[in-house]
Order: structure tokens, then sequence, then C-alpha cells
């Protein structure tokens, strides 16, 4: 039986933390945009390595008091979940005064374009010329669409909700879509 190292809270914390710390000064990006870049690049290790992927999320930080190990265990476990249809992405949340919870998948979904982006443009046009390829697209897109002030008071708070929880089904079907390809075009 295999045996795989999992992040505890302590250490996803620190990541996060660590991550954000540096964003202006080294261009590190935020936990849930780095979920997003992971997530899409995984599919193309031909085009940008595992490695080349999380120096890209580090930015200038590399060699940040054990920041790296971190990273790496967050970048497999999240490559395991999309091989084994157990993914998720990593969508931030924001409290209420009403007491609900409103996700905020734009990190994610910056991330994500960023990541189908940094493998290849022509990614893109793959992925357009495909029906399918778009539909599963349609979704992370359509919340780098809102306008400043919908962010945080979405249009139709339902749709918002409903689309929010086909990303990770997106994320899955096309990472397998992209290595039925054999991860490039």
């Amino acid at each position: 039986m295999e045996r795989y190292d999992f992040l505890d809270p302590e250490e996803l914390d620190k990541l996060q933390t660590v991550l954000v710390e540096h964003m202006q000064t080294s261009g590190s990006m935020p936990l849930d945009a780095a979920h997003g870049f992971l997530s899409a690049t995984a599919a193309h290790p031909d085009r940008i390595s595992p490695e080349q992927a999380r120096a890209r999320v580090l930015g200038e930080i590399s060699g940040e008091e054990g920041i790296e190990p971190l990273l790496q265990k967050f970048h497999e476990q999240l490559q395991r979940d999309l091989e084994r249809d157990e993914y998720g992405p990593l969508i931030m949340q924001m409290p209420r005064e009403d007491g609900s919870m409103l996700p905020l998948p734009y990190g994610w979904c910056e991330g994500y374009i960023l990541g189908l982006n940094t493998a290849g443009e022509d990614l893109r046009e793959l992925a357009a010329a495909d029906e399918d390829a778009v539909a599963h697209l349609t979704p992370v897109y359509s919340f780098l669409m809102y306008e400043q002030e919908q962010m945080f008071d979405p249009p139709d708070e339902q749709v918002h909700r409903e689309t929010v929880a086909k990303l990770g089904e997106c994320a899955t079907w096309l990472h397998r879509w992209w290595r039925q390809r054999g991860g490039s075009a």
C-alpha cells in the first residue's frame, strides 16, 4: 500500500503566509492562485516541468525556511487528487454578516489561466476547437469577467455558487483531456 504525505493545517498555513508575505517583493503567488496554476500545468510536464512550475509559484523566494519542500508536497498532493478524481480547487471564502460564506474563486481561476498560458497559448486554441473543452473552460473564464464591484456581491449569487461548484470537475476533466492528447497539442 502506498503512503503519501499530506500537508497538515500548520504546514498549509505556513505555506500560505510565506507566499502572501512575499508577493509584492518577490512575485510569489498566493496559495489559491498557486493551486490553480499548478493544476493547469500538471497535464503539461513536457512544456513546464513540476520544478519549473513550483519555481514560478515561489517567484524569488526559493530557499525561504523550508518552503520548497512544503510546496512540493502541496503540488504532489494536488497531482494525485487530479489523477484519482478526488480533486477540488482551493477556493478562498469570505465570511458575511449573515453568517454565510461567499466563495471567492478569482485567485484560483487567475492562476489556472496563467498556468494554461505558461504551458503554451496554443493549448487555448486546441481547447477552443473542441466543444467539450470549451464547455469545461467556460466556468473558469466566467469569473474573470466580473467587474470589480461584483466580486464581493455577485450579480446572481445562486449561479455564482453553482459555477464555483463545477470548477473541480472542470479541472479534472480538462486534465484528463489534455493527458489523452499527450499533455500537449
